[in-house]
């Protein structure tokens, strides 16, 4: 009997596991893994969001992205698509939840959550005051055709929700939402008049 239960739960827990897939269907036709990024944008149009996500550094500096996520999103109603493309070709496509409304509300420090998609944090607090890199973490040593070492993008996003709160300090690294702090606002300073 026991065995009879650990197996439905087995095969509950593998139906109900999001798999990453291989082919998609788009409006104007069918993209696989190792389409070039032309071919899934002619088949499936222009993405919703791109992010960035790891790129060749050469003397600190970014000269140049060989990793995108592409987020297309049609609503509650459907999964969001995450495509991610390295160097130009697709090599997975991932369904991580449902899509979502465009928030038309104005955004709040509370809706900001750890682990959230950068996709999702722009489409419902708008984009941030500023931006700029912290860090970048080594992609596992490897080397870029320049012979930059190829890193992850950590990026620190400022948002402003007015002066009833605090400057909120948003990491974002792996394209996800991985720490969220507050920053306090610097006086102005006025001008004196002689």
């Amino acid at each position: 009997m026991n065995e009879i239960r650990l197996l439905a739960l087995g095969a509950i827990l593998l139906l109900s596991a999001t798999p990453r897939a291989f082919a998609w269907r788009c409006d104007r036709g069918m993209v696989n893994t190792g389409d070039r990024a032309s071919v899934v944008r002619s088949k499936c149009g222009k993405p919703d969001f791109i992010y960035s996500d790891a790129g060749v550094y050469r003397r600190g500096h970014l000269t140049s992205i060989i990793d995108e996520r592409w987020y297309y999103n049609y609503g509650p109603s459907q999964l969001l698509r995450v495509l991610r493309l390295h160097k130009g070709v697709l090599w997975e496509i991932d369904t991580p939840a449902y899509g979502f409304n465009m928030s038309r509300r104005r955004c709040t420090p509370q809706d900001i959550r750890l682990g959230m998609s950068a996709y999702e944090l722009i489409a419902r607090c708008g984009r941030p005051r500023s931006k700029r890199e912290r860090s970048a973490h080594p992609g596992g040593g490897r080397r870029g055709r320049s012979g930059g070492a190829v890193a992850i993008r950590t990026q620190l996003w400022i948002y402003d929700f007015g002066s009833a709160y605090l400057l909120q300090q948003v990491t974002i690294s792996d394209a996800q939402v991985q720490s969220l702090d507050t920053m306090r606002r610097q006086a102005r300073r006025s001008k004196q008049h002689d």
